[in-house]
């Protein structure tokens, strides 16, 4: 195909793709619900620009083949002599439920273990990823709550498996579940504020949020 004819067509895909996800050696690198692009055919090149608050890279798309839903680019990054592969899924996790599951139960049992080691003088209530529609809970979150005394504050983690758009919307299941925690709560007892547990090298538009509600809230 040449450069028009690739452009043409990746266009066409990633218009009808707004919730994809972009894969490269084996990892999420772009949510496409967050992320932006471009797509230029000038000079017999097809070149696509990505870019997010995370990372920015072009690569120079060579050939492609759309099959399920997944389009398959053969790409060259700068300096590269030989294409190598970059996927635009419009299914951003491809994982079976299974795996999924199997996934967040070690981060699960990850995330209590380091809770316990940072906080030994609070008492960790058990952590749930459940699904809740009532309350808008996604299983994508670990939540608990640590308690010492009469004080105590909401955890919500996410692993770095989970889709980027996952990470960057933590603050917003955060707050549900503060919420819901005080809610539940009352008069009882009295909880401090949220503790959010982010992937760090992913963690930029989560942390924007939280500095926009409160300047010391992302320090940590």
């Amino acid at each position: 195909m040449n450069a028009g004819s690739l452009s043409s067509a990746l266009q066409s895909f990633l218009l009808s793709s707004r919730d994809a996800a972009v894969i490269e050696d084996g990892e999420i690198i772009f949510d496409l619900r967050s992320a932006k692009y471009s797509i230029s055919g000038e000079r017999d090149k097809c070149l696509l620009h990505l870019w997010s608050a995370e990372r920015n890279v072009v690569r120079r798309v060579v050939d492609l083949e759309l099959k399920n839903d997944v389009l398959r680019l053969a790409v060259l990054r700068l300096g590269q002599e030989h294409p190598s592969k970059l996927e635009i899924c419009r299914e951003r996790d491809r994982r079976t439920p299974s795996a999924r599951k199997a996934v967040r139960s070690v981060y699960q049992s990850r995330l209590r273990r380091a809770l316990e080691r940072h906080f030994p003088d609070f008492k960790l209530s058990p952590l749930s990823c459940a699904m809740d529609l009532e309350r808008s809970f996604s299983p994508v979150y670990a939540r608990g709550l640590l308690r010492k005394w009469q004080k105590q504050l909401c955890v919500l983690g996410v692993n770095q498996d989970e889709t980027q758009a996952s990470v960057d919307a933590a603050l917003t299941f955060g707050i549900l579940w503060l919420q819901s925690c005080r809610e539940k709560q009352g008069a009882k007892s009295v909880i401090e504020g949220l503790m959010l547990i982010l992937p760090s090298q992913r963690s930029g538009l989560a942390r924007e949020r939280m500095r926009c509600l409160d300047p010391d809230a992302a320090k940590w």
